[in-house]
């Protein structure tokens, strides 16, 4: 089962941001990552740079980006239905 969390960024160095990753996770001396507005990342390293941007990029970002608009949507209609119930009507 996976792991939701949410982290606070850590400045390091001149340009760079650090991710502390959550314990409970089994890391290797290095990660891999694929990045855009979303991270993919790989704490063990086993699966290339290359292979985890393709799989971002075909699979991980379109599919998000139509799901979660949809779902904005919808907890907007929601919201305004909501909005339009007599007090005491639920």
């Amino acid at each position: 089962m996976g792991l939701k969390d949410r982290r606070s960024n850590h400045p390091h160095g001149r340009y760079s941001t650090a991710l502390v990753l959550p314990a409970n996770i089994e890391k290797g001396k290095e990660s891999t990552l694929a990045a855009n507005r979303l991270i993919l990342v790989d704490p063990r390293a086993e699966i290339s740079p290359d292979d985890l941007l393709e799989f971002l990029e075909t699979y991980v970002e379109p599919f998000f980006w139509s799901w979660y608009l949809k779902k904005r949507s919808e907890a907007k209609d929601r919201s305004e239905i909501s909005k339009l119930e007599p007090e005491g009507s639920k």
